[in-house]
């Protein structure tokens, strides 16, 4: 009997959204193999050819927004407010990459004869995770079809049914047979899919601990590119000069946002020791101001953790703020029962970030106030990470933000704004423990194609010959 994931909600145990057959290795190995027969025709159809198709499953993206936004929050517990951006963002990415991406990997005329075109690599393996099911694999999937290759989707195994919509969608679009495959699975399937040897690239949005994994399993193998996009600490400078109602608002946002699940998510704010005590009240009453539960219904603004085992690993961190030397400030007490949770916050009493409370990514609704004396303090506090995705600074003053770009080691650096959001039209992503300098975001059709570069002779004529090389 074939093994089968069942897909149950995490707001309801009694919801059922659905079952999908796991893909064994020789499952995995037939998806490759079809993608790897789609690819020759799918890349000379042309790019006009491949543009009109990705604007017809745009079409259709937008027509059923309302429809994925709802299986979006049955399936990983987002709010719907959340889940309807999310579903929002979905067709958005194709005229982006249409428009803007493409202009990032247009041939290049050097002169003389010299010049470059980008390619298709192949077969791109795109490993999607659970908190963004339909946005951050299509991040991925639309560039890499707009350039010519053909991919194979592994959804996460905790939102299976995404996945299925999403290329069930794409299908309906007119997608040729093979060109966008789909296996089901947990890190088997992923693992196998990765590693298969007729796979070009691998494109991954998850944790560290499995980003590295994927890394040292290739090692043996540079040309299968890797573009790894996976966790934070994510930090906020909040100075003495700042509008604290505006830094309160865009702290809590990022913090409690998807319910702490997003790589961009806050963790730590760095606050000058000034204005601490007064961002410490004003934040508390927000916190404790959220409404949580049930995440399709109207209002709600933070739905459960996606299961029970994330809930745990939270409570765990939660339990050792203690030991970290943390004061706890708000202890969640929501009224419905795990993996339903609420926002935490701890306060230490001075910039210590020894413990693993402050070095791990905790992935839930958890952040901790530190206290700073200055700018340059807090950007040393922001770096002292092995993170560097996100952070932001708030001030009043453009040249004290100005003063920290280049100097805060991170990807995405805001200014009076929170970690979460970004620019669809930018770069997204970060170093160390949160990316390889491959980031997402308008970008992403670079990592999906490779360069060739031409010195071309139309005329035929002979090459000036050095000295002591006889002419022909």
């Amino acid at each position: 009997m074939t093994e089968a994931i069942a897909s149950v909600s995490p707001a309801d145990p009694k919801d059922e959204v659905g079952r999908f057959p796991v893909a064994g290795g020789a499952e995995v190995a037939a998806a490759v193999e079809r993608a790897r027969a789609a690819f020759p025709a799918w890349r000379d159809a042309g790019f006009e050819a491949r543009a009109a198709l990705l604007r017809r499953f745009r079409d259709r993206a937008a027509e059923r927004k309302e429809e994925l936004a709802e299986l979006i929050a049955r399936e990983v517990g987002k709010a719907l407010w959340d889940a309807r951006s999310e579903a929002g963002l979905v067709p958005v990415k194709v005229d982006v990459t249409l428009a803007e991406g493409m202009r990032h990997v247009a041939p290049i005329e050097a002169g003389g004869g010299a010049r470059a075109a980008y390619h298709p690599r192949g077969v791109l393996a795109v490993l999607g995770p659970f908190n963004f099911p339909a946005h951050l694999p299509n991040g991925h999937i639309v560039p890499a079809l707009a350039t010519g290759n053909t991919v194979v989707f592994k959804p996460s195994d905790l939102s299976p049914a995404v996945g299925d919509w999403m290329v069930r969608v794409w299908r309906e679009a007119g997608l040729p047979s093979g060109v966008l495959e789909i296996v089901q699975g947990r890190a088997e399937t992923g693992s196998a899919l990765a590693l298969h040897a007729d796979v070009d690239g691998v494109l991954f949005t998850g944790s560290w601990a499995v980003g590295r994994a994927l890394r040292a399993a290739t090692v043996d193998r540079p040309g299968k590119i890797l573009a790894l996009e996976m966790g934070g600490k994510n930090a906020m400078i909040v100075l003495d000069d700042a509008d604290l109602e505006l830094a309160v608002a865009e702290a809590a946002l990022s913090i409690c946002a998807t319910t702490g699940q997003r790589c961009s998510c806050l963790s730590r704010v760095f606050v000058a020791r000034s204005r601490i005590d007064e961002l410490q009240e004003r934040l508390l009453g927000v916190l404790r101001g959220i409404r949580v539960g049930p995440p399709l219904e109207e209002g709600v603004f933070m739905g459960p953790l996606v299961s029970r085992g994330a809930h745990e690993k939270v409570m765990r961190y939660r339990a050792l703020a203690a030991e970290a030397g943390a004061e706890r400030l708000a202890i969640p007490q929501p009224e419905r029962e795990a993996p339903y949770t609420g926002p935490g916050l701890v306060r230490f009493p001075r910039l210590d970030q020894s413990h693993p409370y402050a070095r791990d990514e905790i992935f839930g609704p958890e952040a901790a106030l530190f206290p700073i004396d200055d700018l340059e303090e807090g950007i040393a506090a922001v770096n002292d990470s092995e993170y560097g995705l996100a952070a932001s600074v708030m001030t009043r003053d453009r040249a004290r933000f100005e003063h920290c770009t280049g100097r805060v080691r991170t990807g995405i650096l805001n200014w009076n704004r929170g970690t979460i959001g970004a620019s669809g039209k930018l770069p997204f992503g970060g170093s160390g423990r949160s990316g390889n300098d491959r980031p997402a975001g308008i970008l992403a059709t670079v990592y999906c194609t490779v360069a060739q570069s031409h010195l071309e002779n139309a005329e035929g004529a002979l090459p000036t010959l050095p000295p002591g090389m006889p002419k022909p």
